[in-house]
Order: C-alpha cells, then structure tokens, then sequence
C-alpha cells in the first residue's frame, strides 16, 4: 500500500513540476505583435506541451550539452530586441544601408567559433551534421528527436552512409549563401548574385526550375524534411511518384541533407527516399546526426530560445564555423513587406504555412543581431 501511495505521489509531483514549467514557458514568440507573421502557428498550449515533450523526451540521449551563455558574443546576441512597432522596425530595414558594402567582423567571427565549440561540444562541431561510416557502426540504434523510440542502423543503410563528413577536415569556404524560401524572394532578381558563391544550401527541395532569375540553380547541399516525402511526392508510393522524385532531385547538383531521425512515423519514409535515389547512382544523400542537430539546438535554448530550431537556423549556425563569409536570402517569417505588400509563405507557391512549432519571429531576430555584429548578411530586399 506504501508502495502504491508513493508511486502516486512521485506521479503527482511529476505532472506538478510539469505544469510549473508548462506556465513558465508560455511566453507569447511574436516579437512583432503589429506585424502579420508566419511565426508559431501552434497554441501557446500546444507549444507548451510540446516543449514538456521534447525536453523529457532527449533526456534519453544521456548527454549533457552546454552553451557557452558566459561568452560575450553569445551574451551580447540575446540582448538585441527589434523595434515594438511596424513603422520603426521597417524604418529600419529601410536605413539600413551596410548590406552592400558589409565587410564580416573577423575578430568577432573568431570569437564565435571558439564559443560555440567550446559550448556545444565535440558532437555539436559542423564536421558531425552526417551519419557516417565514422560515428556510427552497423547495428547501432539512435535515438528519434521528436518521437519515442529508435531506430537501427542495418549494414545495408551502412553502407549508404559517406565515409566522411563534408566538411571533414574544418574545410573553411570564402562564401556561403544560404537560402531560404519565403515569398520575399519572388522578382528579386537575386539568381545571379545568389549562385556567385563558393557553398550554396538550400532547404527543403525548393523548385528551382522558373525561378532562376530570383533564386538561382546551383545548390552544393539541399535540405530535405522528411514530411515533404509523404506531402508532396505521395509518399514516394506508387511509380509516377517515384519517377517525380528522382526527377526532383536532378535540379540539384550536391547532397541532399534528410533530418531523417526526427521522427519514428517518417523513418520507412526516409530510408526508402535514400535508397531509391542511390539506386539512380546520380544523387548522393546523407541523414542528420541527431545528436548534433540536439546539440545546437540546447546551446541557442540555454541562451532563450526555447522553440524548435527550424532547419535554416541549425544549418546557419553551423556552417558560420566553416565559412567565411556567410550570406542569407529568403529569410523573411512575416507576411508582408515595408510597404506592406502581401508576401508569400512561398516563392515558389501560394501554399499557407501548415501547423508547425517553431518561433521564426525570435530566430530572424537573432538574424538580425548576428548581421549587426557583421558575422552575417541579411539580404531582404532585391537585388541590383
């Protein structure tokens, strides 16, 4: 009976420390209340349970991951806050004149190297966003991100697996452009500029083809959610499906990156994608390293930023270690513009935003701070 009445209590001071911190992280993420965004579409409730979820969910992962949050870089980024209003957040985007002629702070970027490493440990270093035949072995099991359970690494996914990272080695770039798709890139006319780089990523398998005149054609490295599989290819279920996924994938002449072991419902999904585009022998694929990815993201969460991480943001915070200088287009969460025209979730569509989890509005701040720090550019207006 003892027994029995302890149980219960642990339970009740369980669910009790949940609901605390349930409370405690309700805060509202639209940092532009006047603004239209596309940031957080999920409850504050819902956001809130899944933040419980996820935090008791990696405890799983047994690691113990740090955020160097004493370093004065990442300090001096949480502080930065974007104007309360409309006009004067524009109005500042407007005045803002340095894009053209932003020379990155290499002090500064130095710093960020050295803090970010040290705080997110071996496992949160660029070299370490791939499975490869190096940090993981036939037979192994890893653990899903968002969902319970594992999954095992057969010898034939193995053997999918590059021996080596792509950026073994601390392979450094003089010029990365990462891309982004919002709306806000539709007649911008940055193809020319966008494709004048030594890296170029790209997410989520964006439709290039029509669109080369304001996106550009060349990708070294293209994400690829899982979910967009399942929504846009069919599930990759049935021939013609097939036929159009691999078509797909000729648009882009590098890897392509799959978060494959976010969740247990997409896993299949993902390993089928994989080996149908091996089978073509034309287009490499690589899957996250999940522990990587949870790495960086408890580094920005120790430093106030609770929300998921979208897949931009991961990829931005990384590969600043590698590159040297680093330019962002197509990174926009409202829907609208200085002048306040309609923007587009998409360039590529006129497709509305699905539920999602993540705080865009906190992420394009920090952005922002980042491109005031001249560690980045942030192009949101056309181009010459």
């Amino acid at each position: 009976m003892s027994l029995h009445r302890t149980k219960i209590s642990v339970i009740f001071m369980i669910a009790i420390i949940c609901c605390v911190w349930l409370v405690l992280h309700m805060e509202s993420y639209h940092i532009q209340p006047e603004i239209k965004s596309y940031s957080a579409r999920g409850s504050r409730w819902q956001q809130g349970l899944r933040n419980v979820f996820l935090t008791l969910n990696n405890y799983r992962f047994d690691r113990n991951y740090h955020a160097a949050t004493d370093g004065y870089l990442m300090k001096s980024l949480m502080k930065y806050s974007l104007p309360k209003t409309r006009a004067d957040f524009f109005a500042l985007l407007l005045n803002d004149t340095s894009t053209a002629s932003q020379k990155t702070n290499r002090t500064l970027l130095l710093k960020y190297r050295e803090e970010f490493i040290e705080g997110s440990t071996t496992v949160g270093l660029p070299q370490n966003m791939f499975c490869t035949k190096e940090n993981t072995n036939i037979d192994q099991t890893l653990g899903f991100l968002y969902s319970l359970g594992s999954a095992k690494i057969t010898q034939d996914l193995w053997n999918l697996f590059p021996q080596t990272s792509l950026f073994k080695d601390k392979r450094r770039y003089k010029k990365c452009n990462i891309i982004g798709n919002s709306g806000i890139l539709f007649n911008s006319k940055c193809g020319k500029q966008i494709d004048d780089a030594d890296f170029i990523l790209r997410c989520n398998l964006p439709i290039l083809k029509g669109f080369e005149d304001d996106v550009g054609i060349h990708t070294d490295l293209v994400t690829a959610n899982p979910s967009i599989f399942r929504e846009r290819f069919d599930s990759i279920s049935t021939d013609a499906s097939k036929r159009e996924f691999l078509q797909t994938l000729t648009n882009y002449d590098g890897v392509v990156w799959v978060p494959a072991l976010s969740v247990s419902a997409t896993w299949r999904l993902s390993v089928q994608a994989a080996n149908l585009a091996a089978s073509q022998d034309k287009t490499k694929v690589a899957f996250g390293y999940p522990e990587n990815f949870l790495a960086v993201w408890h580094m920005w969460k120790a430093l106030g930023h609770q929300t998921q991480i979208t897949t931009g943001f991961y990829m931005t915070t990384s590969l600043l270690n590698i590159c040297e200088e680093t330019h962002l287009y197509g990174f926009w969460p409202f829907a609208e513009t200085a002048d306040g025209a309609h923007v587009p979730y998409h360039y590529y569509d006129s497709d509305s935003p699905t539920l999602h989890y993540h705080d865009s509005d906190n992420e394009f701040k920090i952005l922002w701070a980042l491109h005031q720090l001249n560690l980045l550019t942030l192009h949101v207006g056309p181009c010459s």
